[in-house]
């Protein structure tokens, strides 16, 4: 957990811990949280607080993708509530997180969602009694609580510390920040068009538009090699 709180102090939600020193991995650090928040309150509540104000920094089919193949089935329910909540909690957020919290599918049981409310039956009975409806939904009770934006960084604090949270910012979460975020840390998925369709989640028309996108802007080359078009970045010199 002590990893995953690290991170998030990185990307500015204020812990008090120590900042991670390598660059962040938004979505794998959400399934990482997902997998952590019972035994820890505060961290879903300043990790939705910062999905709810900062959801456009989420490359959204990328997250999508990893939550279908590498989050396990008893930590999706949370990381649909997770999600859920932001989307409900911040503003101009009813479109945001559809496509991740759809592939969250629903919960296979029922419980508290914090350990320290499953230590015995009458916890466990407090604990639905005085569930949200939408903690009620993904059946990991916990009661609602309001978003703690004041323990939340500004943007400007983010993205000096975080270089690639421009680059997200202006992708705006779509395709092309999947497809970034995949170059930054997955160097084989940018062998072809192909390997980044399959790492993002999305059909080759779609992810060949993107990539056009990309390239006109300067954000990538695009090389022919051996019947293939193989992707580097190539960040543009910032003004």
């Amino acid at each position: 957990m002590n990893h995953a709180v690290s991170r998030w102090t990185r990307l500015g939600a204020m812990f008090n811990v120590s900042a991670s020193r390598q660059d962040v991995d938004v979505e794998r650090l959400l399934l990482d949280t997902a997998r952590s928040t019972a035994a820890n309150s505060r961290l879903i509540i300043l990790a939705v607080t910062w999905l709810a104000k900062y959801g456009e920094y989420v490359a959204k089919h990328r997250l999508a993708h990893l939550i279908r193949h590498e989050l396990e089935k008893e930590h999706q329910a949370t990381m649909g509530l997770m999600l859920d909540l932001a989307r409900e909690k911040g503003a101009n957020n009813s479109h945001r997180f559809n496509q991740a919290i759809q592939a969250c599918g629903c919960a296979v049981d029922e419980r508290p969602l914090l350990d320290i409310d499953r230590r015995n039956n009458f916890f466990i009975r407090a604990a639905k009694a005085n569930a949200s409806a939408l903690s009620l939904k993904w059946g990991r009770w916990m009661e609602d609580f309001e978003l703690k934006n004041d323990a939340i960084r500004p943007a400007q604090w983010i993205v000096k510390h975080n270089r690639s949270m421009r680059r997200r910012a202006d992708f705006g979460g779509d395709l092309r920040a999947s497809i970034s975020a995949e170059l930054d840390t997955n160097p084989a998925a940018a062998r072809s068009e192909s390997a980044l369709a399959q790492s993002c989640g999305a059909t080759r028309t779609a992810v060949r538009d993107a990539l056009q996108r990309l390239e006109m802007a300067g954000w990538i080359i695009r090389q022919r090699q051996e019947n293939r078009n193989t992707i580097q970045p190539s960040p543009p010199i910032a003004a």
